[in-house]
């Protein structure tokens, strides 16, 4: 096939997926677009017009060498159209998914995956973007994290954004890596967000049983910290919820009489 053929068939091909766009025919746009393949589908995200980057966006998740499209994703995404930006964020966020459910194919250059997660890590920690697309590249760039984080965890919690930061701390992984001790205590101790201070607790605490000692999490808490969770366990609450009592495995590992206290303190409310 000479390249004007080829050319010809890829216009022919984001024309239909195009097509399939203004019926409202998602699945037709999208099963136009595997069949067409990666090369016609990054062309078609680079589209001027919104109707084919979104038959591109429909078609990502499912063409073939899928993660191949991150970083084009990526760049619509990060554009000035709502109605693109958040579906190719999505889209995004599906394709890395599914590769971290699979054995990493031997093709996948390390660098490769590091440029992924770096792309969207950079969107991520872009305040100027909505806040919805945010979180969704902050969950796609530490799914594409070999550590599971995929950002500055010390950056994302001193976000302006407190909606970011909750985001924030529900993408660490447990157990917690010990590099992320310091920021989520520096957020337990210094957040003036209550529930980003829960989220923080959370995934800091409910890594003691996983960890061979509770002391390293505790030194990283400090006496500042303590106090912290305990004015949280002892605040005006109306039920122990879940994540009320994961916070409290830290002040249960620390054994003090004023932990006691507060855990004594939480058993009189009501689980929920």
């Amino acid at each position: 096939m000479t390249w004007f053929h080829a050319l010809v068939m890829g216009a022919t091909s984001a024309a239909a997926m195009r097509a399939a766009i203004e019926r409202g025919d998602l699945d037709e746009a999208a099963r136009q677009g595997a069949l067409a393949g990666p090369a016609v589908v990054e062309r078609a995200l680079e589209a001027p017009d919104r109707l084919t980057q979104l038959a591109a966006i429909a078609a990502a998740p499912i063409v073939e060498d899928r993660p191949e499209l991150l970083v084009a994703l990526a760049r619509v995404a990060a554009g000035a159209d709502r109605r693109t930006a958040l579906p190719a964020a999505s889209a995004a966020r599906t394709i890395a998914r599914e590769l971290a459910r699979h054995e990493r194919p031997d093709d996948l250059a390390p660098d490769d995956l590091a440029t992924w997660q770096a792309t969207w890590a950079e969107l991520a920690m872009r305040g100027d973007r909505w806040i919805e697309l945010r979180v969704l590249a902050l969950d796609t760039a530490a799914v594409l994290d070999p550590a599971g984080v995929g950002v500055d965890l010390t950056a994302a919690l001193h976000d302006p954004d407190p909606a970011f930061r909750r985001a924030a701390t529900a993408i660490v992984p447990l157990p917690a890596p010990v590099a992320s001790y310091a920021p989520l205590a520096g957020a337990i101790t210094g957040d003036r967000d209550p529930d980003v201070v829960l989220g923080a607790a959370q995934a800091l605490c409910l890594s003691i049983d996983a960890a061979a000692s509770p002391r390293p999490i505790l030194d990283a808490l400090g006496a500042a910290g303590l106090a912290r969770l305990r004015a949280l366990v002892i605040s005006d609450r109306p039920a122990a919820t879940a994540a009320l009592r994961d916070a409290a495995r830290c002040l249960a590992a620390d054994g003090s009489a004023e932990s006691a206290a507060a855990l004594r303190a939480l058993r009189t409310l009501p689980r929920r």
